[in-house]
């Protein structure tokens, strides 16, 4: 299923520069790792056991495995190129709507605000879209892809 998923986002890169293949919710990570957790759950009975320890009776074992089998459905992203990504993304809508492919193409990316959801990684992705200028968005994911490889 990682492999599915990581093959359907491999060659697409949001406006903002996010590679989807390097991406968790893209590359399927997320909803594998919520399988994981939930057989891991299963194998150890933890719900069995987990009473006896500090806290453990106050948790909910059957919501946790709906939120789990939940994650394991639909945490992953088709890329914003497949309609996937935050439904209102300022950033994608914004590129989308002034022709760009890339938000390196942009001539207001140096103060863009449309980012800033991005917390920490806003300075991050604006930075690495500069450092792109001129390049294509294939250029940019085969590198990507490279250097997860490596």
């Amino acid at each position: 299923m990682l492999d599915e998923a990581f093959e359907n986002v491999k060659g697409q890169m949001g406006p903002c520069g996010i590679s989807c293949a390097l991406c968790r919710l893209g590359n399927g990570s997320v909803a594998e790792t919520a399988l994981r957790l939930q057989e891991q759950i299963d194998f150890y009975e933890i719900p069995s056991w987990a009473p006896a320890t500090p806290g453990g009776a106050e948790l909910d074992f059957d919501r946790l495995r709906k939120a789990l089998d939940w994650m394991h459905t639909y945490a992953r992203c088709l890329g914003c190129e497949q309609g996937g990504g935050p439904p209102e993304c300022a950033i994608r809508t914004c590129a989308n709507g002034r022709g760009f492919i890339l938000c390196s193409d942009c001539p207001d990316l140096e103060g863009c605000g449309k980012f800033d959801w991005l917390g920490e990684s806003a300075g991050v992705l604006r930075e690495n879209l500069k450092r792109s200028r001129g390049r294509s968005k294939q250029e940019l994911v085969e590198e990507a892809i490279g250097k997860m490889k490596q």
